[in-house]
């Protein structure tokens, strides 16, 4: 027995030695001044070629795809200004999906300009999704009244209070300032028994960085240099920045199944590893509950029995379920190979927003393609010491504060 257990725990550290991942190592074409001018080009053709299309509903498809890629890289221009002016003059008359797409771009790209077109989509939607994107954008005006929406939404839906975006709506017009449980609560939790818990802690303003840490599955945290906790940045933020329980919006708050980690075959992402994360309704019940649950159906109470009983009753902690049931899908953590020319006006660069995923910095040579510094590689590195690959990641947002979070802002909270 005392040899069996001795070879476990051999092979068990050269799996996870093998895991560990030398940032040294790391390389990406992408990143290569040469590609950048590439990618470049033939954005800029993509969007001569598409936007200079008949826009009808055969080309949707094409439109859309084009919009969510510039919004993606914050990209603007005389031409992608004209085909947004285009697309919204038409978005009335084109489908539910084209039009949440619109509003995506506006919202994405040019929040003070076609309000017209908003306002048109406003009185004829009946689509909940669409109608959270459009108070969400009215929200950013100084003239938002928030109780005459909050009366709109439950005149317009008689069901609100069954339909999750308008559930969350409606509380978030609600909530005046931030106030979440307990923290020391949560970060004690064990959720279940033996498994890698990583926290990402973030501000309710997205834009602002976050920091992720780990807890092994014996409850103490993973440490860094100098006996002290591990942890690195990390944005919560989608370009959107529309609220984590709408599709296309930034990542959800809540708990997230962690299913092991993989190598992302999309170039902006590059070759660092990535951890998985699957929200509920993505994945076999069994899976997401790492077979402690095996039901039919999704049920509520089981993803509460998780939670701490002081965070039970915190509508925004359910945020990943309610997303999930909804049709949000493939959020994971992951780095960046992104060029940061796009972004290095905005105040968290060299972070990088996503679509709803969560990222960390790195910083890649343009003219080797070697990384520079990775800060995914260090929280790879973190969760592989953890020896099990197996766990959840809790999405916190912990308080209102406009600053970036910050380690000092989380010790007093942690047990250790």
């Amino acid at each position: 027995m005392k040899t069996f257990l001795l070879l476990f725990i051999i092979s068990t550290i050269s799996l996870f030695s093998q895991n560990r991942i030398n940032q040294k190592h790391l390389r990406s074409d992408y990143a290569l001044e040469s590609s950048r001018k590439i990618f470049r080009s033939e954005l800029d053709a993509q969007i001569k070629t598409t936007f200079s299309s008949k826009l009808n509903s055969r080309t949707e498809k094409a439109w859309s795809s084009l919009f969510r890629k510039i919004g993606l890289q914050l990209y603007t221009s005389d031409e992608i200004y004209n085909a947004v002016k285009l697309a919204s003059e038409y978005a009335p008359n084109g489908s539910v999906k084209f039009q949440k797409v619109v509003v995506e771009a506006i919202i994405t790209l040019y929040p003070t300009e076609f309000k017209e077109a908003i306002d048109l989509l406003f009185k004829t939607t009946t689509n909940p999704t669409l109608y959270s994107y459009l108070v969400h954008y009215y929200s950013k005006q100084n003239s938002f009244d928030k109780t005459e929406h909050i009366k709109e939404i439950k005149n317009r839906f008689s069901n609100y209070t069954k339909v999750p975006q308008l559930k969350y709506l409606i509380y978030y017009l609600e909530q005046d300032s931030l106030s979440t449980p307990p923290l020391k609560d949560i970060l004690s939790n064990k959720f279940i028994e033996g498994k890698t818990i990583i926290f990402s802690l973030h501000r309710k303003d997205r834009s602002y960085p976050g920091i992720t840490i780990i807890k092994k599955p014996n409850g103490e945290f993973v440490m860094g240099d100098n006996y002290s906790i591990f942890y690195v940045e990390q944005l919560a933020l989608s370009v959107t920045n529309l609220p984590g329980y709408l599709s296309q919006g930034n990542t959800p708050q809540g708990i997230f199944s962690v299913v092991g980690f993989y190598n992302s075959p999309t170039p902006s992402i590059g070759p660092t590893a990535a951890v998985l994360t699957r929200i509920p309704y993505e994945v076999p019940i069994k899976l997401w509950y790492h077979s402690t649950v095996s039901k039919s159906n999704w049920d509520i109470k089981d993803y509460k029995n998780l939670l701490p009983k002081s965070w039970q009753e915190y509508l925004p902690i359910y945020e990943s379920f309610y997303a999930g049931k909804t049709g949000r899908r493939k959020i994971v953590m992951h780095g960046s190979v992104d060029d940061l020319t796009f972004y290095d006006k905005l105040p968290y660069a060299p972070l990088t927003p996503s679509k709803g995923c969560l990222t960390t910095t790195e910083i890649w040579s343009d003219s080797t393609g070697q990384n520079i510094k990775s800060n995914q590689a260090e929280l790879m590195n973190a969760f592989f010491s953890t020896g099990h690959l197996y766990g959840f990641l809790v999405v916190i947002d912990i308080d209102d504060k406009k600053e970036a979070v910050t380690i000092e802002d989380v010790l007093p909270f942690i047990t250790n």
